[in-house]
């Protein structure tokens, strides 16, 4: 069992996931969270305008929404010009495309109001393929630092688990292929949630 450091304490991390279970997990995390498809399609439009200012904002908007982070997104909106929210989403997806996904997120934290959480989903939904969500959630039940560090190392164990899955023969290949490393956090999110 792995042992991780995580704010000076040492953390035996404990969680099983068969890759038989990751498709029903996704179903069941999609009925818990829907329209993660509908703001990949808006974040895919996102990158084709150019990064709009005033589509930027609506974009953070309704990320932090599917999120559940009402509560602050006003703060977020009212502290941050369009502009701003503008540069920090296509900086960070430009990051992200190098091959420099903590930093991507890193750069979208900038943002004032938007911490880690919610900087990994904005990231998440532009860089489906590249990026995943590291949240509360996550970070309290396997052991993962609030930090460009403890991202990292979530994101790695993300893509050493989805290489693992597609080799693993326990999926029909269509789907082991067709899964991407947002979708392992996924499965991970929802079993940690027990869905």
């Amino acid at each position: 069992m792995p042992i991780k450091q995580f704010e000076g304490h040492l953390c035996l991390v404990r969680l099983e996931l068969s890759p038989s279970e990751i498709p029903e997990l996704l179903t069941k995390h999609v009925l818990n969270y829907p329209g993660a498809s509908a703001l990949e399609a808006a974040g895919a439009a996102l990158v084709q305008k150019a990064f709009d200012p005033g589509s930027s904002a609506d974009f953070v908007q309704r990320v932090c929404e599917w999120g559940r982070g009402h509560r602050f997104m006003g703060r977020v909106r009212d502290n941050n010009s369009p502009e701003e929210v503008s540069l920090a989403l296509s900086e960070g997806v430009a990051l992200a495309q190098q091959g420099k996904v903590p930093e991507a997120v890193e750069r979208i934290r900038c943002l004032r109001n938007l911490g880690q959480s919610f900087a990994s989903k904005q990231l998440r939904f532009l860089e489906p393929d590249r990026a995943v969500i590291l949240d509360s959630v996550i970070r309290n039940q396997v052991g993962y630092a609030e930090t460009a560090e403890g991202y990292a190392e979530f994101l790695a164990d993300c893509q050493e688990m989805l290489s693992a899955v597609r080799k693993s023969g326990r999926l029909r290949q269509e789907q082991a292929a067709a899964l991407r490393v947002c979708d392992i956090e996924a499965a991970i999110f929802a079993k940690i949630q027990g869905y």
